[in-house]
């Protein structure tokens, strides 16, 4: 039986493909954290790894005091 990806993991896909269709535009400010975390039914520190994941992937990038912000596409 396969297992499940970890919910981070999956909180992570779901917003990386709301960006890919374009739910999400370049420069627009994601949710903070915590909205993910209550989007998602997930716990902060879940919601928090899960936003280090997609600025891993280079979805994503962070201004300090501002937030954060969806890339421009590669």
């Amino acid at each position: 039986m396969p297992t499940r990806p970890p919910h981070y993991r999956r909180v992570a896909d779901d917003i990386e493909a709301r960006i890919r269709a374009g739910d999400y535009a370049p420069g627009q400010q994601l949710p903070s954290v915590s909205e993910i975390g209550e989007r998602y039914n997930v716990a902060r520190s879940t919601a928090y790894r899960a936003v280090k994941e997609l600025h891993a992937r280079n979805l994503i990038y962070g201004q300090q005091g501002q937030g954060v912000f969806v890339a421009e596409p590669e």
